[in-house]
């Protein structure tokens, strides 16, 4: 049996002390300890060197930078800083941080109505305008040719142009692939969102009635209660339920007739 090169466990100690630091250069690492980049390669995949590396903790890893300056409280790094928005995508569903907001954004945030009977007739004002929109594109396309088409989606597949400083991404365009509809199903979209919009503004409108309601009886509550109170203070008279007609008149009237 051949003997076992010494170097073959001191390759694989300093792997892993570089490895869990970072990434490593198989072939500067040959160069430094005297043996050719295939025999490290070798020894790297029969003594499995990357089974032998430490189990990573979740979070950021030895090395990382991304958080650099940023710590806690307590000194240790943070996560991402605020406002970052690495993971944004189309913006749809990003987060709203109000001290970067802008001057016009500000404004719009402070105008916006709060109270409940505001807000839903904000809301309905908004709603009137997108129903009255979606009216105006089904009659547009009610008034279209029937085999008129409109572009959907578009799928344009390009082939890169040249390497390095030369490479101009999408330089040829070898085929596109157009997704169409026609006007029938256009004005079936715009209906479906029609539905949903009208339906909406049926709930807000039940929402104002019911809160008018509500206002109404609580004026008339108040008015019940200031009319009992002044009854109760003397300040108006209480009819008489007999009559109007004051039993203290009628003993008087009657003296009189005897004598």
């Amino acid at each position: 049996m051949p003997k076992r090169d010494p170097q073959r466990d001191n390759a694989k100690a300093e792997y892993i002390a570089r490895r869990t630091k970072g990434k490593v250069n198989l072939k500067d690492l040959a160069e430094q300890l005297g043996v050719s980049y295939q025999t490290l390669r070798n020894w790297k995949t029969k003594d499995k060197w990357e089974d032998a590396l430490p189990k990573r903790k979740r979070g950021g890893q030895p090395g990382n930078k991304n958080c650099k300056g940023k710590k806690n409280a307590k000194g240790h790094h943070e996560g991402a800083p605020k406002g970052n928005k690495n993971a944004e995508k189309d913006g749809a569903y990003s987060t709203i941080f109000f001290d970067m907001l802008t001057d016009a954004e500000k404004e719009l945030a402070e105008k916006t109505p709060i109270g409940s009977k505001e807000a839903l007739t904000h809301e309905l004002q908004i709603l009137k305008l997108r129903e009255h929109k979606i009216l105006e594109k089904i009659a547009m396309y009610e008034a279209a040719e029937e085999d008129t088409l409109y572009i959907n989606s578009l799928t344009d597949m390009r082939v890169p142009g040249g390497k390095g400083n030369a490479r101009k991404d999408g330089a040829i365009q070898t085929m596109g692939m157009y997704n169409k509809d026609s006007a029938f199903a256009r004005i079936d979209k715009l209906q479906e969102a029609l539905y949903k919009v009208q339906g909406r503004i049926a709930t807000i409108i039940n929402g104002l009635r019911a809160i008018e309601e509500s206002e109404q009886r609580i004026k008339l509550d108040k008015k019940r209660l200031e009319i009992l109170e002044m009854k109760a203070t003397g300040a108006i008279e209480v009819p008489d339920p007999d009559g109007g007609v004051d039993v203290d008149d009628i003993d008087d009237e009657d003296d009189m007739g005897d004598v």
